[in-house]
C-alpha cells in the first residue's frame, strides 16, 4: 500500500518536471534586437497607444505598421516582454486572436523588431497587434492600432 501512495506523487513530479523542461527549451531569445525601418523609404500607416498587459505576461513598447517599398511591416518599438514558450506575433481583428494573421515567432523579448505582413492581408482590417503563446493559448500583451 505504501508503494501505491508514493507512486502517484512521484509520477506527478516527473510529469511536471518534463513539462517545465519542454517549456524552457522553447523559450524566446532574450538578446536585444535593433531592427528599424528606414525613414527614407518607409511611411507610417498606423499609430499605437502602446502595449497593455494580457493576463499571462507583461509587455511594453509600441506597435506600428509601416509601408516600406510597397510592402507592409509591423514594427515593435522600444519593446519588452516577459518570456514564455512558443510566443507569436499576431495581427488580429479583436483583442484576442480572432480573425488573425500569424506574423511568426517573437524574435526576442526585447528591442526593436520588424515583421513582414503577408501581401494579401488588408492591414486596416486588423486593429490589434498581439503577443500570444500559441502552445498554451495565453495572451501576453496587446496594442491597439489606429489608422
Amino acid at each position: 500500500m505504501k508503494m501505491k501512495k508514493l507512486f502517484v506523487p512521484c509520477l506527478l513530479f516527473l510529469l511536471t518536471a518534463a513539462v517545465a523542461a519542454g517549456c524552457k527549451k522553447e523559450s524566446t531569445p532574450t538578446s536585444a534586437l535593433n531592427e528599424k525601418v528606414d525613414p527614407a523609404v518607409s511611411a507610417p500607416q498606423s499609430n499605437s497607444s502602446g502595449f497593455a498587459n494580457g493576463p499571462y505576461g507583461a509587455v511594453t513598447g509600441t506597435a506600428r505598421i509601416y509601408l516600406t517599398n510597397g510592402k507592409y511591416q509591423l514594427a515593435l518599438e522600444n519593446f519588452n516582454s516577459s518570456n514564455g514558450p512558443d510566443l507569436k506575433v499576431y495581427l488580429s481583428k479583436e483583442q484576442n486572436p480572432v480573425g488573425f494573421v500569424n506574423l511568426g515567432s517573437l524574435k526576442s523579448t526585447s528591442g526593436d523588431q520588424l515583421y513582414d505582413i503577408p501581401a494579401g492581408a488588408d492591414v486596416k482590417d486588423y486593429t490589434y497587434a498581439l503577443i500570444y503563446c500559441q502552445q498554451f493559448s495565453h495572451l501576453f500583451g496587446y496594442a491597439k492600432l489606429t489608422y
